[in-house]
């Protein structure tokens, strides 16, 4: 399988408050960046968490036009009613698959957001695919063990830290670890200034990518700590982490080389007996 190539998208918000990204204020800017990951090569573009909220049919249409794979942070409703998810649009300008967010924090429910109830997997001709919104992969554990259980390739988690964005790197870091999966996370990045309806000073950025090195055994996985770059204690060359202001992060994923990797620590999935 040809290797894939990942675009971590950590866009700013350009709307001044809720109504305005219900709107569509981040569409056009959304677009702008997805030409710009594509230029850059990406097969598969990532946006954070609610990114940007709304605008389907014109990511859609821009999808097909470039020939990605985009997730898109959208809502699935109205103001009034609606859910968090993560939406998968392939290549060809369809929607293949969406994942809610299941565990919606006060705030959000606040705002009119309806809890989901299941994690799955997508299985794309590039890979198979698991998305994990947010405080779903922060806080709970359940919808990265059904993506692991279900054998999931990469596994995506799309976020908006409001606060303490300093420490979402450690939380992806901490699955990566945990899991020995490809994990792509991505925030939604720093603004200078904050929603007028919300009520935190603003925040955001430090996306982070951890992916597993190529190697098919443990021998291989010792001699690899061993003498990787920067040496032992080093992250250089497999955990990459962003800055708070709009970037984005490409990476390359050997799917294959995923596949065959045994574990930092062990092979059981965890929750098996």
């Amino acid at each position: 399988m040809t290797p894939l190539k990942v675009a971590a998208i950590q866009a700013v918000s350009h709307a001044k408050s809720w109504e305005e990204k219900w709107q569509g204020a981040d569409v056009g800017h959304a677009l702008e960046l997805m030409r710009e990951a594509a230029e850059q090569g990406a097969t598969v573009a990532c946006f954070p968490e609610l990114y940007p909220l709304v605008g389907e049919v014109a990511i859609c249409k821009e999808a097909k036009a470039l020939g990605l794979y985009v997730i898109a942070g959208l809502a699935r409703g109205t103001p009034a009613s609606w859910q968090n998810t993560s939406t998968l649009i392939s290549p060809d300008g369809r929607t293949i698959g969406r994942q809610t967010k299941n565990y919606p924090t006060a705030g959000e429910r606040d705002q009119g957001v309806v809890a989901g109830d299941a994690f799955q997997v997508f299985d794309t001709p590039v890979g198979r695919m698991g998305i994990v919104i947010c405080a779903d992969f922060a806080f709970f554990k359940d919808g990265v063990e059904t993506c692991k259980r279900e054998g999931a390739d990469i596994l995506f988690n799309p976020a908006l830290w409001f606060a303490l964005s300093e420490a979402f790197p450690h939380t992806v870091v901490g699955r990566h670890m945990e899991y020995s999966l490809p994990i792509i996370g991505v925030n939604l990045g720093r603004s200078d200034e904050t929603l007028r309806d919300f009520p935190f000073p603003p925040a955001g950025g430090y996306s982070t990518v951890c992916i597993p090195p190529p190697v098919t055994d443990l021998e291989q996985l010792w001699d690899w700590f061993r003498n990787k770059p920067g040496h032992i204690d080093s992250t250089e060359g497999f955990i990459q982490t962003l800055g708070t202001g709009e970037e984005i992060l490409l990476v390359e994923i050997d799917v294959d080389a995923v596949r065959r990797f045994p574990g930092y620590f062990s092979t059981r999935t965890p929750g098996e007996d």
